[in-house]
């Protein structure tokens, strides 16, 4: 059980399961001095094009895009592949229950921002706002290793009926699963969980052991949402990034092509297969007002730009 928290009492269903990860006191997502070092999903709030960073964050995105100048259009690219693999989970597969592995921040997609004012619902779309258009009370529970995010998650995301937030490590499945924010779920019907972005900042063991206590521990007919960066399209630009990771104390692991199909493992995998994010059903419809707009379609990123994979896999 984790220690008492005077903001989450005994029964909340948002209940703190984490402890900390390599990289420094709050885990590869930065520094427990929330303001002084960099940390992950600030960096990529700010490549998004969202408020929630600060000027360290800011300064290390500048470092990281002068090593490696596609990084905004990869993270953006990875950011709207979201609502693709939900619409594809919610519609075609059925699903109605998602868990957000390292939800993140989300200021980019917040009604108050800018470029989410052009049309009802944000862009990238949220998960539960794109299964909502196909399940009457679809359920969601965000998760974060970082509690600054998780914080965020539960003030801009988890509000509506059947959404949680969780501060929880996502290495450890089994009390992930197990914790009170997970009850929202019924573990007698299918599961999606979203692993997008989230494997390159686990090490090889780590990775590997997750995905497959997911596996084993998800119910049948559940399936599984990853993206990952990867080496294939521009090793000395991924070597660049690591090292400048490294240098400000954060794990990062992009992986070959062969190294993430092996880190899926038997499950089943849905077509089109394993293909760079960008690509992997470019073309899927979405729910009405929750694509870009007609100005921003233009903008997007193309695919071939993603330097990652992306894939679904679904119990066999």
């Amino acid at each position: 059980m984790p220690p008492h928290d005077p903001d989450h009492e005994a029964g909340s269903p948002n209940l703190r399961l984490c402890g900390p990860l390599p990289g420094g006191p709050a885990g590869p997502y930065g520094s427990d001095d929330w303001t002084q070092h960099p940390a992950v999903a600030r960096v990529t709030d700010y490549l998004m094009g969202g408020t929630d960073n600060y000027e360290v964050d800011r300064e290390f995105a500048q470092r990281l895009l002068a090593v490696a100048p596609p990084l905004r259009a990869i993270v953006q690219i990875s950011g709207e592949f979201r609502p693709r693999a939900v619409a594809v989970l919610a519609h075609e597969l059925r699903i109605g229950q998602f868990i957000e592995l390292g939800c993140g921040l989300s200021s980019y997609g917040l009604p108050s921002t800018r470029q989410s004012r052009e049309s009802r619902f944000p862009w990238p779309a949220h998960t539960y706002d794109v299964a909502r258009a196909f399940h009457d009370k679809p359920r969601v529970v965000y998760v974060d290793n970082d509690p600054r995010v998780a914080g965020h998650a539960n003030v801009a995301l988890a509000e509506e009926p059947g959404t949680r937030h969780l501060h929880a490590d996502a290495r450890d499945v089994t009390a992930l699963l197990a914790s009170d924010a997970c009850r929202v779920l019924d573990f007698d019907q299918p599961v999606a969980a979203l692993a997008h972005d989230l494997l390159p900042w686990m090490d090889d063991a780590d990775a590997a052991e997750m995905m497959q206590a997911l596996r084993e521990q998800l119910p049948a007919g559940s399936a599984i949402s990853v993206t990952h960066a990867t080496t294939d399209v521009a090793p000395g630009m991924m070597a660049a990034l690591v090292e400048h990771y490294a240098d400000a104390g954060i794990l990062y692991r992009p992986r070959t092509l062969q190294q993430i199909q092996s880190l899926l493992g038997a499950w089943t995998i849905l077509s089109p297969g394993v293909l760079p994010t960008g690509l992997w059903r470019r073309n899927q419809k979405l729910p009405l007002g929750m694509g870009p707009s007609a100005e921003k379609s233009h903008r997007l990123p193309p695919g071939d730009y993603s330097h990652a994979y992306a894939s679904i896999i679904t119990a066999p």
